[in-house]
């Protein structure tokens, strides 16, 4: 069973929550695969930088892949910037700080 530290009675067979809320680097080039440059706005949103997050919960999609719900900042705070809370794909997300080996928080580090 993945430890989550979830109190909560099991849900869905592949709702998995992460108790307390994971750390996690979200890489927006995959979140919003934009394409090639169009041309260069200074104040424009970056879509190319990768930008801290926390990792709520995970969620398989009905094509097997899986899905953080991930809340992240788009934009610098106080200058038109947003706070954003989503489904993001497992590989835009890589776990912010050091674990132990196996920390049961992402889909392929869960035991088999």
């Amino acid at each position: 069973m993945l430890d989550t530290g979830d109190t909560l009675p099991p849900g869905p067979r592949h709702l998995h929550m992460v108790r307390p809320n994971q750390p996690v680097w979200v890489d927006l080039t995959l979140v919003y695969p934009v394409g090639a440059v169009k041309t260069r706005l200074p104040d424009g949103l970056d879509l190319t930088a990768t930008v801290p997050g926390l990792l709520g919960m995970w969620r398989a999609t009905t094509t097997g892949h899986w899905v953080g719900w991930v809340t992240f900042q788009l934009g610098p705070v106080g200058r038109g910037g947003t706070t954003h809370s989503q489904w993001v794909l497992a590989e835009a997300l890589r776990p912010r700080e050091h674990r132990n080996t196996w920390s049961g928080s992402f889909p392929s580090e869960r035991r088999r």
